[in-house]
């Protein structure tokens, strides 16, 4: 802009002028600067101005699909904290090729910054030194290299919200439900957790699934602990959908569900107060978590940079934590909002 300036025979502000389409320049000077962009292939990079100004035109949500409540949930809730910001949403289908791209920069074409949720890489082993992308990124994973600005909600706290309310209730041997993907660091947190609270996990009652955005994994899961045969009281589950499939599968077979083996979700979603029973579900607090990204972007009301902030340059990245709470409902309590059975007798149902 000062070689602009320079050019024309103007200053810095009246080529930001305008450039911006503010008034204030008379036709020469307009034509002057203009002609002086014209010559020097001058192109404004909007994402250095909106660091400068704090107002952004649009961002990049990237996210693997919107089939899966948490991430439609999560979707909306950035959108509100946004506000005037328009979020334009991407679908990486949860494929390593497209969250590279997306870490490489190609939003920058259409947005002014991004936030990624992976799922095909793994953010602490595969994201250092690979995000390259020209203006602000920010993650929403539970881990994530130095120097790349991340959203999370601890999962230790998630894992001991859950062991507390098992115990409290009575149930000693949880099964887990969780995901087969790179970025996942949920399954393993969760199980360490239940087992240094005293709860019994056996390896066998720790399951995988390939399909975790809708009910089916859930399904699966259950027919996959009915062939080990173990005795469970309880299941975990990664996501609210594959709760809601849990369920639905032990009903089938006759369980009684909490009475027998009770369900617990994740993300507090409208999957988990719509299903029947309602479900027992971690809430993550996507409103901080939304929140909490846009703040990395500085974006909104949380957002920190001032009119001093430098035109280029990365920020300075603030890990964000958000505090997870345990909302209890049917699926793991009777209607009447008692635990079944008695406080410390173990559970003897089966799936």
């Amino acid at each position: 802009m000062s070689d602009v300036a320079r050019r024309a025979g103007v200053s810095t502000k009246t080529v930001s002028n305008v450039l911006r389409g503010a008034p204030g320049a008379s036709t020469a000077t307009r034509r002057r600067v203009l002609e002086a962009v014209t010559a020097l292939d001058y192109r404004l990079n909007p994402s250095a101005s909106a660091l400068r100004s704090g107002r952004w035109g649009s961002i990049t949500l990237a996210i693997p699909t919107l089939q899966q409540p948490l991430y439609a949930a999560l979707a909306q809730e950035l959108m509100r904290a946004a506000d005037d910001t328009t979020v334009i949403l991407e679908l990486t289908s949860g494929e390593a090729e497209h969250e590279q791209e997306i870490l490489a920069g190609s939003w920058a074409r259409r947005s002014d910054a991004a936030v990624l949720v992976p799922r095909a890489l793994d953010p602490a082993s595969l994201l250092a030194g690979e995000a390259s992308s020209p203006a602000p990124l920010a993650l929403i994973a539970d881990s994530g290299p130095v120097g790349v600005p991340r959203v999370s909600c601890p999962l230790d706290a998630q894992a001991a919200l859950v062991a507390a309310h098992l115990r409290s209730l009575g149930r000693i041997r949880p099964a887990v439900v969780g995901v087969a993907s790179a970025a996942d660091r949920w399954t393993r947190a969760c199980v360490r957790g239940l087992r240094e609270s005293g709860l019994r996990v056996d390896d066998d009652a720790v399951l995988r699934v390939g399909s975790p955005d809708g009910m089916l994994g859930g399904v699966e899961a259950v027919a996959r602990l009915a062939y080990t045969g173990l005795p469970v009281d309880a299941v975990v589950c990664h996501n609210d959908a594959l709760a809601a499939g849990a369920v639905s599968a032990l009903r089938r077979r006759g369980v009684r569900v909490p009475l027998e083996v009770a369900v617990i979700g994740r993300g507090n979603t409208d999957a988990a107060a719509f299903a029947t029973p309602t479900l027992t579900s971690v809430d993550l607090d996507l409103p901080a978590i939304a929140r909490g990204a846009l703040s990395l972007l500085s974006i909104g009301a949380d957002a920190t940079v001032s009119e001093d902030s430098p035109a280029s340059g990365p920020l300075e990245p603030r890990p964000v934590e958000t505090t997870p709470a345990l909302s209890v409902r049917g699926s793991t309590v009777d209607d009447a909002g008692a635990a079944p059975g008695r406080r410390g007798e173990p559970h003897r149902g089966q799936v």
